[in-house]
C-alpha cells in the first residue's frame, strides 16, 4: 500500500472515531428522547468538525450509524473504566502493603475512572432514554455481565493473595455485583447532587463492605456465615450492656 493510501485509511479511522465521539457528546447534552432526532448527520458533522459528506464514507444512512453507535458505546474495550475492571487481576497488591490503604486506593482510582469516562455517561443516558429498545437492553445487559465477570475474577485473585474468601451467602459473583451496583448508584447520585457525598465516602463504604462480606480462609474462629456473625455480634453487645447495667446497680 502506498503512503498516500495509508494516510487515507488513518484519516478515515480518525473521522469515524470523531463522529462517534460527537454522538456521545450530543447525547449527553440532549433532553430529547429520540436518538434519531438528536444524532442527525448535520449535528454530528458539525460537532466533529467534519464535512457532512464525510459521514457517508462510513455509514450509508443514519440508521446504520445508530446501530454502530450503540455497539460503540457498549463495547468494553472502548471504555477506560471497563478496561480497568478487566485488568483487576493483573494489578495484584504487594503482600507487604497495608490492605486498608490498598483497598482505599483501588476504590478511589476505580471510581475516578468512572467519573471521568465519557463513555459511561453515554451509557447512562442511552439507558435512561431507550430502556425499552431491544438492542440497547441486550447490549447493556451483556456489558454489565462482562464487567461483573471481570470484577469477580479480579476480586478472587486479590482475595487469594490476602488469604480471604467470600463470607456465605456471598460469592465472588455476588460481591462483584454488589460493588458495581454501588458504584453505578453513587455516580447517578453525584450527577444529581455532588455536594451531598463526602470525599472519602466511596472508600469508607468499600472498606466497610469488604470487611463484612469476607472472612479468613481456613480460620475456625472466623468461619461463620453473615447471619451467624451478625447474631454473635449483637449477642455480645447485649451481654456487655447487661453486665454494664448490673455493675451500675451494684455501685448504686
Amino acid at each position: 500500500m502506498t503512503a498516500a493510501g495509508t494516510d487515507d485509511r488513518a484519516r478515515g479511522k480518525d473521522s469515524r472515531r470523531r463522529l462517534l465521539e460527537a454522538g456521545m457528546e450530543l447525547l449527553a447534552e440532549s433532553s430529547r428522547g429520540d436518538l434519531s432526532r438528536v444524532l442527525t448527520t448535520g449535528a454530528l458533522a458539525e460537532r466533529a468538525g467534519l464535512h457532512r459528506q464525510t459521514f457517508y464514507l462510513h455509514w450509508g444512512s443514519q440508521a446504520e450509524y445508530l446501530d454502530d453507535f450503540i455497539d460503540h458505546v457498549t463495547d468494553p474495550s472502548l471504555s477506560s473504566s471497563s478496561e480497568r475492571l478487566a485488568g483487576l487481576a493483573e494489578r495484584m497488591p504487594d503482600p507487604t502493603d497495608d490492605p486498608s490503604a490498598e483497598l482505599r486506593d483501588r476504590a478511589r482510582e476505580t471510581f475516578t475512572h468512572w467519573v471521568d469516562d465519557p463513555v459511561y455517561v453515554s451509557r447512562m443516558v442511552l439507558w435512561a432514554l431507550h430502556a425499552k429498545d431491544d438492542q440497547v437492553r441486550a447490549k447493556l445487559r451483556d456489558l454489565f455481565r462482562t464487567n461483573d465477570e471481570h470484577t469477580a475474577a479480579g476480586y478472587k485473585a486479590i482475595g487469594d493473595a490476602w488469604g480471604v474468601e467470600p463470607r456465605p451467602p456471598f460469592t465472588y459473583d455476588s460481591i462483584a455485583l454488589l460493588f458495581n451496583a454501588l458504584r453505578d448508584g453513587l455516580l447517578l447520585h453525584l450527577t444529581i447532587d455532588a455536594t451531598s457525598v463526602p470525599s472519602s465516602f466511596i472508600e469508607d463504604v468499600n472498606l466497610a463492605l469488604s470487611w463484612a462480606v469476607t472472612r479468613r480462609i481456613d480460620d475456625p474462629d472466623d468461619a461463620g456465615s453473615l447471619d451467624e456473625r451478625f447474631r454473635q455480634e449483637i449477642a455480645g453487645r447485649r451481654t456487655d450492656a447487661a453486665e454494664d447495667a448490673t455493675g451500675d446497680e451494684d455501685e448504686a
